[in-house]
């Protein structure tokens, strides 16, 4: 059939070309001249466009792998994500999940958008205290002490301030425990930081450049201080809110971590408590393994209720018992 067709095609009549341009190509071939047909553009890029990135790809990755060699395993070398920051196959917005460290010093990834600097509200000023209890066996309570937290106004080398302030006694709160924020009242940029666990104070000054503001990365993890508790009041909350934030965690006196630390509004509750009732959003507080709830007032922001899981048969509760 092949050959039938081919030919079938022979055989087809061919147009003589001009006398005038059978002459022009028979002198072009006389001189070596060839013509260069034209090719699919389109076809070109299909075929040129995935080899030149595969390409790009493997050099990159020789690169850093090089980097990551000769460094030696030095802390200060570049990460992977810092290496390619700002490139096509590593953006910005994916560098922004990297934390400080580097991977081998975090402790789990976060699942939901990062939170950082909080809005602008005001603060109220006032003073709550808190009783802390445990209870074992959803039958045995016990004791644990007492929190207060307080916001009240203040000046700092002449700049008008905010104290943010929490104390404590009994278990998981060292005697002479206080936990202190200065942040400036316009603008919520943090001035000082100080904490006292027993005989062990510490803190430090934040330098008015460049400026450093109020937000969840100053959270605390184990709930025994004052940031989340303003936090709280100054971020709107919805059934839909979810947020993450990494915060360091100091394992040993040399090693900080750093630990991501997930939230999100499970739900609303109306709770009693001896401060009196509340209706209040839920928030979920994953960190690590452990989940603790959160309880915040919907009309004022305030935290009027924390319970958190210690073990498989014992739970830790903060609850508003007066203001």
């Amino acid at each position: 059939m092949n050959r039938d067709l081919r030919t079938k095609l022979q055989q087809l009549p061919v147009p003589e070309p001009r006398p005038e341009l059978r002459e022009r190509i028979r002198a072009s071939r006389a001189t070596g001249e060839r013509v260069v047909l034209p090719i699919d553009a389109r076809r070109w890029w299909r075929l040129t466009i995935p080899r030149a990135a595969a390409a790009a790809i493997v050099l990159l990755a020789l690169t850093w792998v090089g980097s990551q060699w000769f460094a030696g395993g030095d802390r200060n070398a570049p990460t992977g994500a810092s290496f390619f920051a700002g490139s096509v196959f590593w953006p910005t917005t994916a560098l922004s999940q990297e934390v400080e460290g580097g991977a081998q010093d975090t402790v789990g990834r976060a699942r939901y958008p990062l939170l950082d600097r909080v809005p602008s509200r005001d603060l109220r000023p006032g003073s709550w205290s808190y009783r802390a209890t445990m209870t074992t066996d959803g039958l045995v309570t016990t004791e644990q002490g007492h929190r207060k937290f307080s916001i009240a106004p203040t000046t700092v080398g002449g700049v008008l301030a905010l104290a943010i302030v929490t104390s404590g006694t009994g278990r998981y709160s060292p005697e002479g425990f206080t936990d202190s924020l200065l942040v400036s009242r316009d603008s919520l940029r943090l001035l000082r930081h100080s904490k006292r666990y027993g005989k062990n104070p510490g803190g430090r000054d934040f330098p008015a450049t460049p400026a450093r503001y109020l937000s969840w990365r100053d959270a605390d993890i184990n709930w025994v201080g004052s940031v989340y508790r303003a936090l709280f009041q100054l971020t709107p909350l919805n059934r839909s809110w979810r947020g993450s934030v990494y915060v360091p965690w100091i394992t040993y006196p040399s090693r900080v971590r750093v630990l991501a630390i997930d939230l999100r509004v499970t739900g609303s509750e109306h709770v009693t408590l001896p401060a009196g009732s509340y209706d209040t959003w839920v928030v979920s507080v994953r960190f690590r393994d452990d989940e603790a709830r959160v309880y915040v007032s919907k009309t004022s922001g305030l935290v009027v209720k924390i319970a958190m899981p210690m073990g498989e048969d014992a739970v830790w509760e903060q609850v508003l018992s007066g203001s």
